[in-house]
């Protein structure tokens, strides 16, 4: 069992002397003795959402038109896209094949999974 230095006593009590700041003292005087908020009425605010949900400025036509956008840069090529062809196919099968036999394959070899099953022995001056 480790010993505690002898100026861990010494240690604490000067710890448990210290002066914390008062979270209390950071709060402004008017906000702590004044009035509380004023509520707010959610009805006006809900009302506006579905206002706005409800605003003709989507219309079937816009939905129509934001489909064929869509549609149109789909089918565009994708800038700075890797190439695909049998290059790259060949090389994600050796890349695949090689993930397989390294999560075959035990991370630590049997010699030194047993050296660290049998655990460490203390040197003589500290038993």
């Amino acid at each position: 069992m480790p010993r505690l230095s002898p100026l861990a006593p010494l240690v604490l009590i000067v710890v448990g002397c210290t002066q914390f700041p008062e979270i209390d003292a950071r709060v402004p005087e008017a906000e702590r003795t004044g009035p509380p908020p004023a509520l707010v009425d959610v009805v006006p605010l809900l009302a506006q959402a579905d206002a706005a949900r409800q605003s003709r400025r989507v219309t079937p036509q816009s939905a129509e038109d934001l489909a064929a956008r869509a549609a149109a840069l789909a089918t565009r090529p994708v800038p700075n896209a890797p190439a695909t062809g049998p290059a790259q196919d060949a090389r994600l099968r050796a890349l695949a094949a090689r993930a397989e036999a390294l999560r075959a394959a035990p991370v630590i070899d049997p010699a030194t999974r047993d050296r660290l099953d049998a655990g460490v022995t203390p040197p003589a001056a500290l038993q």
